[in-house]
């Protein structure tokens, strides 16, 4: 049999076609988890007195990293340059406002996956809620039923109900709607005697394991993000009764460091300003305190639960050894520390977050690595272990080559920001040293500066920066620090 040229040119073509489209659908899998509010103070990161079991035993399969920092300890506006690629100083995302309407020249992250081959699901809070870019998922978005703030649990919201019947009792406004000092959410902390999936973050574990088991010829892009522990501290009994009281960690450093600027302080606002059981002001009583510590680790052992179980879901259902898992955080958070409670700070309980990332078929299965790496570059890293393109407007750089040697160092430094007012703080992280300076955002005026030596003091309880000892480090980080925030040149 006799094939004419054009007929062998078009079956050429037709082969290579079909190779391209099983390329695709060979790639991996990738399983994207982002947890809010959570610190790297877990088991495997070396916290004694934290339950968090399966995180553990993740840890020996993936890669941990040690020194990973958000670019903004912030929810909306952390998630938002996480998903886009871009710095907070890009699009408004430090303003921390909604900027979607700003991105649709691009692709963000799940979107490029989607684009690329990838069938994207997402559950949870993934941009921010009620905010996710409906160009990104292949099915629409969905969160937990139990999600609202004020109707979280059943004893918020009777709360809630009693305050506004006595009011109506009275004769008296709404009080929600005629002082919108406190929101209402209820009470900051709660130990309920439910199961898990009574719960938002039960109920996300539950929508990510159904997605496995729907069919498909495309490789997926699965992002569930959790809830917990973000206030309020919300978690079923057993995760409560995992702790005794008496022996929870607690802060290290109990005010700013001396001589600090009010800038540095978040002042407790989302704590205070939100919940109902609160004062309006600090110090809170100790017994407040030891409530809201252990209303935390509830959380997270929590969630710890809920990952488990994806993770296992995975195992059981042969997808482990196909699919990449990511597990991090949008920022850290402060328990007490430096006097502040909640994140939207410079400091290093801010701006660290946990992250474990499992490359199936990777040299680095078990290990650590203290390479300094930014979430901003988790997109390029994504892309780059997925063998997708990467798009052009990515201002991160990707950490792909410490899935193959962790000891490697490919960055000096991490970046984030954080604004107050009409100021914002600039912060740099190297290996020893972080350096901010504070400045005006109308007349660049320099307002304050901090330096910390981590091998001299790691909770950062001495400011540095006037001593004639560090005058030379002052010197180089600031000019680190400027021509990254204003030549957009990140060293």
């Amino acid at each position: 049999m006799f094939f004419s040229r054009r007929s062998l040119s078009v079956a050429l073509g037709f082969a290579l076609c079909l190779l391209s489209v099983a390329s695709c659908f060979a790639r991996p899998n990738v399983l994207f988890i982002i947890v809010d509010d959570l610190r790297p103070e877990l088991g495997c990161y070396g916290v004694e007195g934290v339950t968090t079991p399966n995180l553990d035993s993740f840890a020996n399969e993936a890669l941990l990293f040690e020194r990973a920092y958000c670019q903004i300890a912030t929810c909306r506006a952390s998630r938002m340059s996480l998903l886009s690629g871009f710095r907070p100083t890009a699009r408004e995302i430090g303003t921390n406002r909604d900027v979607r309407k700003g991105m649709q020249d691009i692709d963000p992250l799940p979107l490029h996956f989607r684009k690329n081959g990838y069938r994207t699901i997402g559950f949870g809070k993934i941009a921010h809620n009620g905010e996710e870019d409906v160009r990104c998922w292949s099915k629409p978005h969905r969160m937990p039923e139990n999600a609202a703030y004020e109707y979280r649990t059943r004893a918020g919201r009777a709360l809630v109900e009693k305050i506004r019947k006595d009011a109506a009792e009275a004769g008296k406004p709404d009080p929600f709607r005629q002082i919108p000092k406190k929101i209402h959410r209820g009470m900051a902390w709660e130990n309920l005697d439910v199961e898990d999936d009574d719960l938002g973050d039960g109920q996300i574990a539950e929508l990510v394991l159904d997605a496995l088991d729907e069919k498909s010829d495309q490789p997926f892009f699965l992002a569930a993000g959790f809830l917990r522990p973000h206030l309020p501290f919300v978690a079923p009994k057993r995760y409560w009764d995992l702790y005794d009281p008496e022996r929870l960690p607690h802060a290290k450093s109990l005010a700013p460091p001396p001589g600090s600027s009010s800038l540095v302080s978040n002042r407790s606002r989302e704590l205070l300003l939100q919940y109902r059981n609160l004062p309006e002001s600090l110090p809170l009583e100790p017994a407040t305190e030891r409530a809201l510590v252990h209303g935390y680790y509830a959380c997270v052992s929590y969630i710890d639960a809920q990952i488990g179980r994806l993770l296992e879901g995975l195992k059981t259902r042969g997808l482990a050894d196909d699919t990449i898992v990511v597990i991090t955080a949008d920022h850290g958070f402060q328990l007490g520390d430096h006097g502040m409670w909640g994140k939207a700070t410079n400091f290093e309980l801010s701006t660290r977050v946990p992250l474990l990332i499992r490359v199936p078929g990777s040299k680095s299965k078990g290990s650590r690595t203290d390479s300094l790496v930014e979430l901003v570059s988790l997109y390029p890293t994504l892309c780059e272990v997925t063998e997708l393109p990467l798009p052009g407007h990515l201002q991160g750089t990707s950490f792909a080559r410490l899935f193959e040697d962790p000891e490697a160092k490919l960055r000096e430094t991490a970046f984030s920001q954080y604004y107050r007012g009409d100021a914002t703080g600039y912060s740099v992280r190297t290996e020893n040293f972080r350096y901010t300076e504070w400045r005006d955002d109308k007349t660049d005026d320099l307002l304050y500066r901090a330096l910390f030596d981590y091998r001299l003091d790691e909770v950062e309880r001495e400011n540095l920066v006037d001593q004639a000892a560090f005058a030379e480090e002052v010197a180089k980080l600031s000019g680190i620090l400027n021509r990254g925030w204003r030549e957009g040149v990140y060293e």
